[in-house]
């Protein structure tokens, strides 16, 4: 990374703070979300202008009669199209229609318009004089990454074929493994995870365990099979059984996440157990129906298996999770700002499941329901 390109970092997280800061009083203060965006990021312009003018393009400044004035006026004219335009249109889209924290759709739509700021401010607003006028073509360019990445963002969201065949092909993998390889992991740790890319979408992995005391197998899968619904969970709305045989369940599940977004899903769920033996048993949880409960598909979960195992280690019951999840693919210019969003709501969720699980098994309640072996977790 250049030095350049260094200090343009700096100073755009310091305008970033600045337009955080000026964001948070102005809607305090009752300005309406579109104007509060615009003179936040109108104040954050000035800050960043005058600091690269002092720092990252210092070179390039001087010489010329009112040369600080026509890059002010330059940089005011990228900032108007890429900065104002981006920023006011992508904070009310991720806030009205996606539902994000208002700090957090600012972060998106700050991410997105970096790199398109940093090109019009190096080859247009602070480009050495001979260079001015072809560099020009660089703001369409950037301003035609901008659009593209808004569309991604606003149209609705279907799997493709080729998508599908990528998540068919990591399942019967995963499947695979299975079979001869059980998740390490230590009750108590954190959940892990990993993502794959794949064509037109992102494939989730996660996996936790934790420890059921006092317990057989037998009687935890028993207990399972015969309620079929999850314990009261706040991310569950309403859960009811829709089919049971023998050791093979069909449940209905609304859920709802509010973590990154708020999401409401109607969900079906094959479920099948296995017992392996007195000391170990397994089950796999399908997702059959993965609707958005008004209706929309914004690409947030297409797919979702979960993978159990019920062990007997001593007087308890070691319960292993792993989770697979696919969605919509993140656009790489806000991979680097929902990458660490999207992994710690994913975490938080099995987390929650885990301890839900162990705590409905350990604590005594009349009448209390069984878990559904299943994650529910939110589709990046």
């Amino acid at each position: 990374m250049s030095p350049r390109v260094r200090a343009f970092i700096v100073v755009g997280f310091m305008g970033f703070v600045v337009q955080a800061v000026a964001l948070v009083a102005l809607q305090r203060a009752g300005v309406p979300l579109v104007a509060a965006t615009a003179l936040a990021v109108e104040a954050a312009v000035l800050s960043n202008f005058a600091s690269h003018v002092r720092w990252t393009w210092r070179d390039r400044v001087g010489g010329e009669a009112n040369g600080w004035v026509v890059r002010l006026l330059r940089f005011h004219s990228s900032a108007a199209l890429i900065s104002l335009g981006a920023n006011v249109a992508l904070t009310w889209i991720f806030v009205r229609q996606f539902h994000l924290p208002l700090l957090v759709a600012n972060a998106l739509s700050v991410g997105i318009a970096a790199a398109a700021n940093y090109v019009a401010a190096d080859r247009w607003v602070f480009a050495p004089r001979r260079d001015a006028a072809p560099a020009a073509a660089g703001l369409p360019v950037a301003t035609l990454a901008l659009a593209v990445c808004l569309q991604a963002q606003s149209v609705a969201a279907k799997p493709s074929s080729e998508t599908l065949a990528a998540w068919q092909e990591h399942v019967s993998r995963v499947e695979a493994q299975q079979q001869t390889t059980a998740p390490d992991c230590t009750p108590g740790d954190a959940p892990t995870g990993d993502s794959v890319r794949v064509s037109g979408g992102t494939i989730y992995r996660w996996s936790g365990c934790t420890r059921v005391r006092n317990l057989t197998v037998r009687d935890l899968v028993d207990t399972l099979v015969k309620t079929g619904t999850p314990p009261p969970q706040d991310d569950v709305l309403e859960a009811r059984v829709l089919q049971r045989t023998d050791d093979h369940l069909q449940v209905y599940l609304r859920l709802i996440r509010r973590s990154l977004v708020t999401v409401a899903y109607d969900t079906e769920h094959e479920m099948t157990f296995h017992r392996v033996s007195n000391r170990l048993a397994t089950s796999r949880s399908v997702a059959t129906r993965i609707q958005e409960a008004d209706g929309g598909d914004h690409g947030f979960l297409w797919q979702w298996r979960s993978y159990w195992r019920y062990e007997q280690a001593g007087p308890d019951v070691r319960i292993e999770l792993v989770s697979l999840t696919l969605s919509r693919d993140v656009p790489a210019l806000v991979r680097p700002v929902a990458a660490p969003v999207i992994n710690s709501v994913a975490r938080d969720a099995m987390g929650r499941t885990l301890e839900a699980l162990r705590s409905f098994f350990e604590t005594p309640r009349p009448g209390k329901a069984a878990t559904l072996p299943g994650e529910h977790p939110l589709g990046r």
